[in-house]
This record gives C-alpha cells, structure tokens and sequence, in this order.
C-alpha cells in the first residue's frame, strides 16, 4: 500500500495533466445546457441484451421520468415508440476520419435516421469537437425538433475538489470510455436526482478469446442483434480497433479500457454523492458494481 503522502502527490500530478487537457481541448465558454424537463428522475438506457426485455415487460417504468438513448438506439423499432427525450453520443469514431470500411457510412446512418424520425423535442448531446465537422450535422438541419447541445468529454482525473469542479462546469467528465459513463455525467450536471440506468449488462469479459495467431476478438452483444440488420454492428466476435484506425488492440489494452470504464462509473458515484443525487441500476446481472441494485417487479 502507498503511504498517502504519494497517493495525494500521484493525484495532484493527475490534476495538473487534467488542468493542461481542458486548457488545451476542451471549450471553455460553450454555453451550459438546461434541463428541458419537468420530471426529477430520468432512466439511461443501455444498449445491452437486457434492454429487450425491459422494453418487452417494463416499459411502464419510464412514465414520468427522462429518458436518454444512446448510440444505435435510433435505428431500432423502440425508438418511436419510446420517445427519448436526449440522446448521447461521445465516441469520436462517429465523425472522424474513419479509415474501417463501411464504419462511417454505418454511423453516417444514425443521424440520417434520428433526422427523418423524430417528430418530438430532443436534446442530442455531441462533444464539442464533432461541430467543426459537417458531415453529420447535414442531415438534421431541416428537423426543428432536434436541437444540438455540445458538451466537453474531455478526460479529467486526480483530486476529487479539482476533478469536480471541473465536472460541474461542464469542463470534462470521468474517462467515457463508455457511452454511459459521458451520458450519467451529462444526467448528473443537468440536476435530475435520481438515475436509474438499465440495458447496462458490461458483460464483455466473457466474451473475450484470443486466437492461435495472438488475434484478440470480442463479442459485443446488443439488444438490437435480432433485428437491426448491419454488417457493421451485430453479436459477431470481431477485433477492436484504435479509434478510427484498422489497428487492432491487443489484450492489455481492451482490459485497459475496461478498467477505465468501471472505475469512472464509480468517480461517478462520489461525484453524485456532492450533489444529492441517486443512482441506481435496473440491468439483473450487470457488471457494474458501483451503484445500488434495484430489482423490477
């Protein structure tokens, strides 16, 4: 065990590195985004397999609450039905330079579809760095009803008064690694006082093999497998690649970014605490051992 004056020393250097990342990448004066509801809880959905038997049995939960999607939700069936009220995008592979084949036109999809199907208010949240692209912007400059907000997903680590301060000014969030970790940070700062995140299984260790040529390939399972037809995103074990390269990862660095993910979630939970806020997960069985259980009748 590190005696505490290195532990508080490696977070201090951990909190200068994050002062110099939003000095250099985030954008300091965006304007803050506002709460549109009037509810005090909203409910995160995941894209995990659970969520298909949420939406299936217990639909009813999401009366008098937000609701936030995110990524692929768009291009399924439930996504008219459900009527999210935001809708989160963090990773940059959906507007940059994407050199897999058929990825861009695969994420182009997305906006293309959130354009030509919402006919309600939503709030879709990018990071600030996708508004100097076009690309995907283009498809929704003729629907009124969405209405863009960009955030700061810049990574912010070390002690905790510096790193939530940050948080609170929309500076930078806990490494999103994940598309839930940026969308509960977003869900946090915009006041609602209780989360309930559900679809969030974060079961990807099992599905983990590596192959006689050193190949690692994983299996990132959906509740949209059935039937959202994709070459692109379905069930199928696959390499994970370095952004929007064809460089494969290796093992240590898929672990990495796991670890990365679940200790955000619990930054998460500390930082919540400081705002009276709750946090709770509806997945049976999700991997995330941060937030407080809370079983579906």
């Amino acid at each position: 065990m590190k005696p505490k004056y290195i532990t508080f020393f490696d977070a201090l250097v951990a909190s200068l590195y994050s002062t110099l990342k939003v000095l250099l990448m985030s954008r300091l004066f965006l304007p803050k985004p506002k709460k549109r509801s009037v509810y005090e809880d909203c409910v995160l959905l995941g894209n995990g397999p659970s969520l298909k038997d949420f939406l299936a049995n217990h639909r009813d939960y999401l009366q008098y609450k937000s609701i936030f999607a995110v990524n692929n939700f768009v291009r399924t069936q439930a996504y008219t039905e459900v009527k999210p009220d935001y809708y989160v995008i963090v990773a940059p592979d959906y507007w940059g330079d994407e050199q897999k084949p058929g990825y861009r036109e695969e994420r182009l999809r997305i906006f293309q579809e959130l354009g030509e199907k919402t006919d309600w208010e939503l709030t879709l949240f990018v990071p600030a760095l996708a508004s100097k692209q076009k690309s995907w912007k283009e498809p929704l400059e003729k629907n009124p009803n969405i209405h863009i907000a960009y955030f700061n997903n810049t990574p912010v680590e070390g002690l905790k008064a510096i790193s939530h301060w940050y948080y609170r000014h929309w500076l930078g969030m806990p490494r999103p690694h994940n598309v839930l970790v940026g969308t509960l940070a977003i869900a946090l700062n915009l006041g609602f006082k209780n989360c309930y995140i559900t679809g969030a299984d974060h079961s990807w260790l099992g599905e983990i093999f590596v192959t006689d040529d050193n190949r690692v390939f994983l299996s990132q399972k959906h509740f949209y497998d059935d039937h959202l037809k994709s070459k692109t995103y379905n069930a199928e074990a696959r390499p994970m690649y370095a952004g929007n390269s064809t460089q494969e990862r290796r093992l240590h660095e898929i672990l990495e970014k796991f670890y990365f993910s679940f200790r955000s979630y619990w930054e998460l939970k500390t930082y919540a605490k400081t705002l009276g806020t709750q946090i709770y997960n509806l997945t049976p069985g999700s991997f995330i051992d941060a937030f407080d259980r809370k079983k579906l009748a």
